[in-house]
């Protein structure tokens, strides 16, 4: 599964490899000194057997990593969204209704790619719980969404393009 993301959070997680891999090299150096200098290198070296557990540990860390790298695609901001469906780089107008409570309210959430979100200006990541249910839906399609305090009824009002400036 394609995973969308912003160059930025591209570049951050090829650095964050990196900084895992030398790691890594680290660990095992560390690891054929502690087990060099400890004479009993099985059960009783702790030092060797601590960093035998951080190794696998950052060994898997890296693997993920590099899937997930593999699995990303970098989403150019100028690329235009489309107002027929949710997509990246939109706003979206709702309308929502708890169920549990029955207060509706109107409200809008940007959809953007890994490393775009800023939560306080209701942008959020296409694969966010809240935003997630609605990416490929189009205007008066409804869904709906658990959170927390319940369920959100979710009705499309309007979609529209997410200006760069934005």
């Amino acid at each position: 599964m394609k995973i969308f993301v912003t160059k930025e959070y591209f570049d951050k997680s090829q650095r964050k490899v990196q900084g895992l891999q030398e790691r890594l090299a680290q660990i095992r150096n560390d690891k054929t000194a502690a087990y060099t200098e400890d004479t009993n290198t099985w059960h009783d070296n702790f030092a060797y057997e601590h960093l035998t557990r951080e190794e696998k540990q950052t060994e898997k860390l890296v693997a993920d990593l590099l899937a997930d790298l593999d699995n990303m695609l970098v989403v150019p901001r100028n690329k235009p969204a489309t107002t027929e469906t949710v997509g990246l780089y939109c706003w979206v107008c709702v309308t929502q209704e708890n169920e549990t409570t029955g207060a509706e309210t109107e409200c809008r959430l940007g959809i953007v790619p890994l490393g775009a979100e800023d939560i306080p200006q209701q942008k959020y990541a296409y694969n966010m719980p809240l935003v997630h249910p609605l990416v490929g839906l189009s205007v008066g399609d409804e869904t709906t969404v658990s959170v927390p305090s319940g369920e959100i009824h979710m009705t499309i009002q309007t979609i529209e393009p997410l200006q760069p400036q934005e």
